[in-house]
């Protein structure tokens, strides 16, 4: 572990996307302080600072920013654009962490179910992966979504529908490594000893697949994050009034022209985001695997070594 980190600390791009995700989950924790300071709250309708007469737009310069709309007001509503864009952040976020979890969780015990049971039970759960891999995710995560109850919790059903349609390559790379292991002397010794299954993959096989595993749950995250944005771009993710990056940029498709930062908001959150969590986790996958090369080195290095 402290190789890990003294590599981790050597990539300065990883550092830096490491201090962003910090602060994002840093306002994402702090949202209800941030907007107690702030004075408004996300659900909170201010009719008087939208002009009727012009289409709903925002009364005041920049979209109606001012010293207690720190980033102006939702167009026809006047809801508070920053304590939208911290309580979407909480969303957002959380919708992707609890969607990884859920990837790791069915991933890891299918993976391991399949390479090390019996010839079997590996093509069995071999073929179901290959089935969730081959599925369109959009078009399920849409089919399903779409038939749930309204009253069940948005935010949760949106982190199990992505984790449990998308465990498919979690599950493929952790069956590939298992059944690289239990050729090992050690996993051998220990099944002749007659230590059962589960006793086996807690003590032998999950500490050599933890590298691989956070490597690959790393790189989910940012994936998450857009999926969960798509599907409420689409409609069917979550609902209003809670807040979400996706749903924000939703609404202001047709507020582009007449208040532009009701779009760059959220799509700056999310692309800072996306890129942070993706420079992070390439970041995390160099420092666990040396030989490795981080693929935001590749072109920087393949050019030095034409100009040499």
């Amino acid at each position: 572990m402290t190789i890990f980190w003294r590599r981790l600390r050597e990539q300065r791009a990883a550092l830096v996307a490491a201090a962003v995700v910090a602060l994002l989950a840093l306002v994402a924790l702090a949202a209800p302080l941030l907007t107690v300071l702030e004075g408004q709250d996300p659900t909170t309708y201010h009719p008087d600072l939208i002009d009727s007469a012009r289409g709903g737009v925002p009364v005041g310069p920049f979209g109606g920013i001012s010293g207690e709309h720190w980033l102006g007001v939702e167009p026809q509503t006047g809801r508070d654009l920053f304590a939208r864009l911290v309580y979407g952040a909480r969303v957002s976020l959380g919708v992707a962490l609890a969607a990884t979890v859920v990837q790791v969780a069915v991933g890891v015990a299918v993976g391991i179910a399949a390479g090390f049971g019996n010839r079997w039970v590996d093509q069995v759960l071999s073929r179901a992966t290959d089935v969730i891999v081959a599925l369109p995710l959009m078009v399920l995560a849409l089919a399903l979504m779409a038939v749930v109850p309204d009253g069940f919790p948005r935010p949760v059903l949106v982190a199990l529908v992505i984790g449990l349609v998308a465990w498919g390559n979690m599950a493929k790379i952790v069956r590939a490594r298992t059944v690289t292991l239990k050729e090992l002397d050690h996993v051998a010794a220990a099944r002749l000893s007659g230590w059962g299954p589960v006793h086996i993959a807690r003590r032998e096989l999950l500490p050599a697949l933890a590298a691989p595993v956070i490597t690959y749950a790393a790189l989910l995250v940012p994936t998450n994050i857009t999926v969960e944005a798509a599907l409420s771009f689409l409609g069917v993710g979550v609902k209003p009034p809670t807040p979400s990056w996706g749903q924000m940029l939703t609404a202001a498709d047709v507020w582009y022209q007449a208040a532009p930062q009701y779009l760059l908001l959220p799509a700056g959150a999310l692309f800072v985001t996306v890129l942070a969590l993706t420079v992070l986790g390439d970041g995390v996958r160099t420092a666990l695997d040396p030989r490795a090369a981080s693929r935001l080195r590749v072109g920087t290095g393949r050019k030095r070594e034409a100009r040499a």
